[in-house]
């Protein structure tokens, strides 16, 4: 009976594994920067919790997803054996390139990394569509479904990209969608 009892125990620490104040201290690159929503310094907040602790973003933020797609178990397989990279950090020449696009793909509901009128100062590129939390839209990229070269994946966990610009918005056919554009 005891061993059972600890057994539960066990189980219960497991799933109630949660974020120290440290970790969200060292995730939130962003608090100052004030041209950001609070959603797009969520992007970067969960973007950095990937980064810095892959590990354990693997165990506590990919829980609602679907497991059984080759998608999700390579990006359990990559996050476990990644070294930690370092955090991303807000930058404003990037955010003013990722709302271009974000503010063109909202009025035409279009999808894409194609520009019609921005132009472009960056040297990777990601689009979320469909996810109105920072939770799931970093997740959605990292999963990187039906992208066979898991490109957003990629780009999102790079060690050589060290700044991001996040902008967010509305989207005719997906209700959300949101740019984002390292460097």
């Amino acid at each position: 009976m005891k061993l059972f009892f600890v057994f539960l125990l066990s189980i219960q620490f497991l799933n109630a594994q949660t974020w120290t104040s440290a970790e969200l201290a060292a995730s939130n690159t962003c608090e100052s920067a004030t041209y950001l929503s609070s959603l797009e310094k969520e992007v970067i907040k969960y973007l950095n919790l990937a980064r810095l602790y892959p590990k354990k973003y693997a165990l506590i933020e990919l829980n609602d997803q679907d497991k059984t797609t080759t998608y999700y178990k390579s990006l359990i397989k990559t996050l476990n054996s990644m070294s930690p990279v370092s955090a991303i950090s807000p930058d404003k020449k990037s955010y003013e390139s990722a709302k271009c696009l974000s503010n063109e793909q909202s009025k035409s509901g279009e999808t894409g990394h194609v520009r019609k009128s921005c132009g472009s100062c960056f040297f990777g590129e990601c689009c979320s569509y469909g996810m109105f939390s920072g939770s799931g839209i970093v997740a959605q990229l990292l999963v990187d479904n039906g992208v066979p070269s898991l490109g957003h994946r990629e780009i999102c966990l790079s060690y050589a990209f060290s700044k991001v610009g996040v902008s967010c918005n509305t989207h005719k056919v997906y209700s959300h969608c949101c740019v984002l554009d390292f460097n």
